[in-house]
């Protein structure tokens, strides 16, 4: 089976305008609700606190547009790739990014020093922006030294090995969203949503 360390050497894809405006426009919408169900399960002390929405709290109409974007994001991520075997997902959510909210840089599958974190299935993620009103929130890969510009409707993904550490500087206004996933090769964390 593949692993996150077979894809180390990639390049991170950055795609502009991967989703459309319609589609961009319904996902904000949604997250923007004040009916939106975003998740308080964890502890108030949690980061993630208040922050996700997943897909069992997501109307069918929403559910169904974030799975069709997911498949054609791994369908794309796929081919950049050259992954032949069979790709599942794990996650499928949409993020906010709150004024203070910060992400030290960390990678998806294993520690800095490449001992497996809770997540060692995890072989590479991606994030679709939804939205510009907000300032600071920027990713960088500081082993990289990269810092891609956000730009709504733009997809960037990039394997979960720590040759890929990324972090989330600082929302010092407004409010970031994004559509976010992790895949894996292991169908036994497949989330069961379609890919």
């Amino acid at each position: 089976m593949l692993s996150a360390r077979s894809l180390t050497g990639k390049p991170i894809g950055i795609v502009e305008d991967f989703i459309t405006e319609q589609e961009r426009k319904q996902l904000l919408f949604h997250a923007k609700s004040p009916k939106a169900q975003w998740d308080t399960s964890l502890p108030t002390t949690d980061v993630w606190h208040g922050r996700m929405i997943n897909p069992s709290k997501m109307p069918a109409k929403t559910l169904k547009l974030m799975e069709k974007i997911r498949r054609r994001a791994a369908k794309t991520i796929t081919a950049h790739y050259g992954i032949v075997d069979s790709v599942y997902a794990d996650t499928l959510q949409l993020v906010r990014w709150r004024p203070g909210d910060s992400q030290a840089p960390h990678a998806d599958c294993e520690h800095p020093n490449g001992k497996s974190n809770e997540f060692p299935w995890r072989a590479f993620a991606s994030i679709i922006y939804l939205n510009d009103e907000f300032t600071g929130g920027e990713i960088h890969f500081p082993v990289l030294g990269m810092q891609p510009t956000i730009k709504p409707r733009m997809l960037a993904y990039f394997p979960s090995t720590a040759a890929y550490l990324h972090g989330v500087k600082k929302i010092t206004s407004g409010m970031r969203y994004t559509h976010s996933c992790f895949y894996t090769f292991d169908p036994t964390h497949h989330d069961g949503h379609s890919v």
